[in-house]
């Protein structure tokens, strides 16, 4: 019988300790290129997956006709569009990544203006209550929440509206702990580690709506799952789908085959049911008034 590799978990947690306190990582440069590269496939395995929680939020958020509107992290469009649709007015799209921006004007040009731009840079060129709707879908948690939030209240306009979805911190609980024990046998292979600001629940989002002075008018979390059929399929899919942006840049590339070989082993070794591998986004959701 084949004996399983040893997990060193005490050198593990100093290894986290040191990439988190003395050598993080750079987290935006890494989330963009993992957008660009998974671009061309993005509204296949996400937009398409979570189409019903996006458009169930913009009618929710219920954008009028002339509106003047902006979607942050805007991707490759599909919320920018909703709010078009429903304004009949351009709506403003932005991201950092111009590979979903290349998607998002190929499918989308004639309706929006696509801009590329970091948020908070964006938002802090903007003018003070000059815009009536912000949306932010799927994003929120890679910049940082609390200041984009204050950003976005003084670009409202009295009576402006905020809408916010996006993964929760414990969205892919599961899956993060099985990469934990993957590195726990080779934690020197271990070299970067994401430092997102993804928050817990919608909980922690109505508390800062009330700090700003935002009025809470919608508030959920929930969760969606699918079923694959290997640990690879699953690494795979949320590889495609940005859920695991920057994860892949976690080792040297040369250590790349063999760290991912042994993760989806992991995955099948702790979640293989009889109908497959589950795997469960978790999100929160927000929408607020000036």
């Amino acid at each position: 019988m084949n004996k399983k590799p040893r997990k060193h978990f005490f050198r593990m947690m100093a290894r986290t300790a040191y990439l988190f306190f003395i050598k993080p990582a750079d987290c935006s440069g890494l989330v963009k290129k993992s957008y660009d590269r998974i671009s061309d496939n993005y509204d296949e395995t996400w937009t398409g997956h979570m189409r019903d929680l996006t458009e169930s939020l913009i009618n929710k958020l219920n954008p009028k006709q002339d509106d003047i509107c902006i979607d942050l992290t805007c991707g490759t469009g599909f919320a920018s569009n909703l709010i078009a649709e429903k304004t009949q007015n351009t709506v403003v799209g932005v991201d950092s990544s111009e590979g979903m921006l290349t998607q998002a004007r190929k499918n989308y040009d004639h309706n929006c203006n696509f801009i590329q731009a970091d948020i908070l840079e964006y938002l802090k060129k903007q003018d003070s209550s000059s815009v009536d709707i912000i949306a932010c879908c799927w994003g929120l948690g890679y910049s940082k929440p609390f200041t984009v939030l204050r950003q976005i209240k003084r670009v409202l306009k009295p009576g402006g509206k905020v809408a916010i979805i996006d993964n929760s911190l414990f969205s892919l609980r599961e899956i993060i702990y099985c990469s934990f024990l993957t590195f726990a046998e080779h934690p020197g292979k271990l070299r970067n580690l994401m430092r997102f600001k993804f928050l817990p629940n919608s909980w922690i989002l109505r508390v800062m709506f009330r700090m700003l002075n935002l009025k809470t008018s919608y508030s959920a979390n929930g969760n969606k799952s699918y079923t694959v059929d290997s640990g690879k399929a699953a690494i795979n899919r949320l590889r495609a789908t940005g859920a695991a942006a920057g994860f892949e840049y976690a080792s040297d590339e040369e250590d790349e085959e063999q760290i991912f070989k042994r993760f989806a082993e992991i995955i099948e070794e702790k979640h293989m049911a009889h109908n497959g591998i589950t795997v469960t986004h978790r999100y929160l959701a927000g929408i607020a008034q000036k």
